[in-house]
């Protein structure tokens, strides 16, 4: 292969990185300072149980600003006057509290905390969410991997109440195949959500994901191709399946699609980007 060509591919690869990273969640998680796992031995314990959520609420206040600092203990004031301290009310301001913040493990604690109370459907699909996003956007391996954990024991929640939430358990599975050493699990459970629902969009493109993962790019192709019949505003799809058919080496496909995203993007620097590299492949 000439390195004309390796740099093609690299530019590409480097683009459809940038679409998954525009089309993660928005919030940063900033974990301050020192981890946030605690524990009483050498060894640090793996999975939920090594999670101490008042030692990440600890070490997230050493980000904050005076201001913040004032915010959040009038907020942690008016929650310890209330009664058994749940009302759901405060405890919801302070989970948004650390949203405005960008830290978005310590919302999502502040939001479990909101679904124990609660003990609905929606309170742990809440705390779900945010315990999901902190996964995928946390550094630390540790983190990481008590965040998913995390996120696994709301999913399972809501399921326990609603078992048709067909949403709760697509990321379920999502969580299982990307953050645990139990991959097909995930994939079986992405797999009941589309025989349930073949149009549900985020099981198929994380079904489409998982293909590339794994190096099914036919599979790939059909599922992302599946993702835009359902939702034709998804022009980032066209970018995925544009890197796809490179890599199979069918420039003639590759280019095509990159022309569709092309008019379909309003995104004047991707589209300028990939404009280049059309230019670079059609020589």
């Amino acid at each position: 292969m000439s390195s004309r060509k390796i740099k093609i591919i690299l530019i590409a690869a480097a683009v459809v990185l940038t679409v998954v990273l525009l089309f993660a969640p928005s919030q940063v998680n900033v974990t301050p300072g020192k981890s946030t796992v605690t524990t009483n031995s050498q060894q640090q314990p793996q999975g939920e149980s090594a999670f101490d959520g008042e030692a990440l609420l600890k070490s997230a206040k050493g980000a904050l600003n005076k201001e913040q600092i004032a915010q959040l203990e009038h907020l942690e004031l008016g929650l310890k006057q209330k009664e058994g301290e749940k009302d759901t009310a405060v405890l919801d301001q302070l989970g948004r509290f650390w949203e405005r913040q960008s830290i978005i493990a310590a919302s999502a604690v502040w939001f479990e905390r909101k679904a124990e109370v609660m003990k609905s459907d929606r309170g742990f699909l809440d705390a779900a969410y945010r315990y999901f996003d902190a996964f995928k956007l946390a550094q630390d391996t540790g983190l990481r991997e008590i965040m998913v954990q995390k996120a696994i024991v709301n999913y399972q929640k809501v399921l326990e109440i609603n078992p048709n939430n067909l949403d709760a358990k697509t990321d379920l599975g999502a969580c299982y195949a990307d953050g645990t050493s139990e991959p097909m699990k995930g994939i079986m459970l992405l797999r009941e959500v589309i025989a349930a629902n073949p149009n549900h969009e985020m099981a198929q493109y994380n079904l489409g994901m998982l293909s590339v993962k794994s190096g099914q790019l036919p599979k790939a192709i059909e599922r992302f191709k599946k993702v835009m019949e359902i939702n034709p505003k998804r022009s980032d799809m066209y970018l995925f399946l544009g890197q796809i058919y490179l890599q199979m080496g069918d420039t003639a496909n590759a280019i095509s699609n990159y022309q569709s995203f092309m008019k379909k993007s309003d995104d004047y620097q991707a589209v300028s980007e990939i404009g280049k590299m059309i230019k670079g492949l059609e020589k």
